[in-house]
């Protein structure tokens, strides 16, 4: 008997291999009854996206433009129209205590989600986040402070050469 259990369990894992192999080769396409896919769906139309082109960012650490860890993105903030106009990004703190809610202006943030993956990065330092108000989303009647770029100040025009 102890000789023939190895030979079962290799038995069992061939049996195996090769039906992962054919389920493997099996293609999974979408169902090939078009009429039947959309009575499930009422009339509406699926649309398929490939996932190296949609990033989540819940979550997704944020950078300084000189790679200091600024903290997570928890929120984002969106406007009537849908557009996102901020992000509450979880800044400072310990192992997650001691963590302030700040939200950033959406124009701080820069995407490198592509192939080379660096992230979000902020055009904030920790300094003008740490002098920033506290996001308090339970104040709904009440403006939200959200930090953005510093903004160059204006020029002073030029000269008139002809005066």
């Amino acid at each position: 008997m102890s000789v023939r259990l190895p030979f079962v369990v290799v038995g069992t894992i061939i049996a195996g291999a090769s039906f992962l192999g054919v389920a493997a080769q099996t293609p999974t396409s979408a169902p090939t009854n078009q009429a039947t896919g959309n009575a499930a769906l009422n009339g509406a139309s699926l649309d398929y996206f490939p996932r190296d082109h949609l990033f989540r960012i819940l979550g997704k650490e944020v950078l300084s433009a000189k790679g200091e860890d600024m903290g997570r993105i928890g929120d984002v903030l969106f406007d009537e129209k849908g557009e996102p106009r901020a992000a509450v990004i979880d800044f400072g703190g310990f192992l997650g205590v001691g963590t302030r809610k700040i939200a950033v202006s959406w124009s701080a943030l820069r995407f490198d989600l592509g192939e080379k993956k660096n992230g979000i990065a902020l055009d904030l330092d920790r300094e003008q986040l740490k002098a920033a108000p506290e996001y308090k989303s339970a104040e709904s009647d009440k403006p939200i402070p959200v930090v953005a770029q510093p903004q160059s100040p204006p020029q002073e025009p030029a000269p008139d050469p002809s005066r």
